[in-house]
């Protein structure tokens, strides 16, 4: 288990979550033959808002973006300083092309977890799409720095690298 603090109360998220979270969009973590087997892993019952959240990315997983929403959606109701709520309703809502409610949710999510760094990843990745690459760099240093302090050397990396390429050095 991983603890990426992005989670109310510190919780854990197994990474086979982190996973699928990076398929929908398509951040590539960990290969779906891992993440299908790890979903035999038992869930705590006493999280029922991560059994929630975990509906809700399996729905972005079957591209059922619009599903996904509507579950990120209640969760938020119930819990409206849940940030993987808003950070996954954010994905979903990229994938259905609204931006600017994507940008919203993942503002939202950094509001409630500063340290969120796929947050500000995803966020400054719509920013790019938009043409505001000023604020997309700037989002994604940021990520670099929370991934490179978080000691998450893998996502460290890509980060970098999409860096790199944004700013024409590959």
């Amino acid at each position: 288990m991983v603890n990426h603090g992005c989670s109310p109360g510190g919780s854990l998220l197994p990474l086979a979550i982190l996973g699928a979270l990076s398929l929908v969009f398509s951040l590539p973590l960990v290969a779906q033959d891992t993440i299908d087997s790890d979903r035999s892993l038992p869930l705590m019952n006493d999280h029922p808002l991560e059994e929630r959240l975990i509906d809700g990315m399996d729905e972005g997983i079957k591209k059922n973006y619009r599903g996904a929403i509507t579950i990120f959606t209640e969760l938020i109701l119930l819990d409206p300083s849940y940030a993987d709520a808003y950070f996954n309703r954010g994905i979903a809502r990229a994938r259905i092309a609204d931006y600017q409610g994507a940008i919203a949710d993942h503002s939202q999510a950094i509001v409630l977890n500063p340290q969120f760094a796929d947050a500000y990843k995803a966020r400054g990745k719509i920013y790019w799409q938009l043409g505001d690459q000023e604020q997309a760099i700037a989002d994604l240093e940021t990520a670099l720095t929370l991934f490179s302090a978080q000691e998450n050397m893998v996502s460290q990396q890509q980060t970098q690298e999409q860096l790199q390429t944004w700013r024409g050095n590959p």
